[in-house]
């Protein structure tokens, strides 16, 4: 059947290998094209912006829930930025372990400038919205509790802001502090450094960022009150992004700027955290900002139309016509379907390589050859496993609005919601 494969392609033209491989060369070949061209231009054309003066005060915030483990590294660090005028704001969000004490003893030290513990669980948007009221300055650093930073990270994250006025928010770099943990670690580092280290260039690089990411970002501490905060529900930090486009800001990506987060080293994390993150494509693109694609609206941008269908191509667009073009080869081509199956995963597979080998050149803070090995299984993984996993999300949100009943956040805060 292999052998049969291999001669039916090689009597193929090219108008036949496009129909045969019309997925690969629609959807695959351009995210891989894309992300070499961001580096490459970058490389060729984009100079550094400089970093904010040292005495240029900044407030980070950071807000959790059960993070006590994390707390006391995470401010120790801070204080070891290059970029030395930090107020830093801390937010407890109800939580039942020694966050609170970790909290309290650290604001004693006066390591912490600001803390507050709010006793009950609100969820992370109304601790974030909470914390921004104390955030003393204009420039305002929000991460994660168990997010680590490069010493230089604030100053670099920091500097779009202080170079354009019109910038209203910046998203740092994020790399995967655990990929030896296990095997998953291991293509979510490779994941994260194709849809964000690379990926991201690109979409900032043309003006089409849509999410500045709640593990580390900068932002304009008026434009996040221009649009009224954040807003309840998963993928809070994808909707606060949008509502910043729609007002007019601009958004952009500090490649230099770098961040370590540790990911789902487990099955069942891993799929609670992207059932959550997939569900919120639907709820945000489709649902929330679908207006976007309406002329009608005074804000009407082509920037915001093509940003959107950026994401909602190569997301919800891929995932299910991957699908149709599975079933389809079955249907055109019987049992020879299964090689040209194999045959589409090899291409995959140099475009993989390419993109790895542009990352282990470009990326040159992060030690990524030892990953190379997995490369080969990273295809499979992103072709089966991950996709099978969005679109469960996106079916789920599609019929049942699940995401409206996500335990993610608090059912008193949900309920609420439902009201509105």
């Amino acid at each position: 059947m292999i052998s049969a494969a291999i001669d039916f392609l090689f009597s193929q033209d090219l108008y036949g290998l496009l129909t045969i491989f019309w997925f690969y060369f629609i959807f695959e070949l351009p995210r891989y094209s894309l992300s070499t061209l961001a580096v490459g231009w970058r490389a060729a054309f984009e100079r550094e912006p400089p970093a904010p003066p040292a005495q240029m005060p900044i407030s980070v915030l950071l807000v959790g829930h059960n993070e006590g483990h994390a707390l006391e590294r995470a401010v120790r660090g801070l204080h070891e930025q290059t970029h030395g005028n930090l107020q830093i704001v801390v937010v407890e969000d109800g939580s039942t372990d020694d966050m609170a004490a970790v909290g309290a003893r650290l604001n004693s030290a006066r390591l912490i400038q600001r803390f507050f513990s709010t006793g009950i669980r609100g969820g992370k948007a109304a601790a974030l919205n909470l914390g921004l009221q104390f955030c003393d300055h204009e420039f305002v650093v929000v991460m994660d509790v168990d997010t680590s930073l490069d010493n230089d990270a604030i100053g670099r994250v920091t500097a779009p802001l202080v170079a354009d006025p019109t910038c209203g928010a910046v998203a740092g770099n994020l790399a995967v502090r655990n990929p030896d943990q296990s095997l998953l670690t291991k293509f979510q580092a490779l994941e994260y450094v194709s849809s964000i280290s690379l990926g991201r260039q690109f979409t900032g690089m043309f003006d089409l960022l849509m999410i500045v990411s709640g593990a580390f970002g900068a932002f304009r501490k008026s434009a996040i009150r221009d649009v009224g905060g954040w807003d309840v529900g998963p993928g809070d930090d994808s909707n606060l992004t949008a509502k910043l486009r729609r007002a007019g800001w601009r958004i952009e990506f500090a490649p230099d700027a770098w961040a370590l987060t540790d990911v789902p080293h487990t099955s069942g994390a891993y799929f609670r955290q992207r059932i959550r993150w997939n569900r919120s494509i639907i709820r945000n693109r489709l649902r929330k900002f679908f207006i976007v694609f309406d002329p009608r609206q005074a804000n009407f941008t082509l920037r915001d139309v093509f940003a959107s269908l950026n994401v909602l191509w190569f997301q919800l667009g891929l995932s299910f016509a991957y699908v149709f073009y599975v079933v389809n080869l079955f249907i055109e081509y019987g049992t020879m379907a299964l090689p040209l199956i194999m045959a589409i995963h090899i291409l995959g597979m140099f475009g993989d390589l390419l993109e790895f080998s542009v990352a282990l050149i470009s990326l040159r803070r992060l030690r990524i050859a030892r990953l190379l090995p997995y490369v080969f299984g990273f295809t499979f993984f992103v072709s089966y496993y991950d996709r099978a996993i969005r679109i469960i999300a996106y079916v789920s949100e599609l019929i049942f609005r699940n995401s409206y009943h996500d335990a993610f956040y608090p059912t008193k805060v949900r309920a609420a919601q439902d009201q509105f």
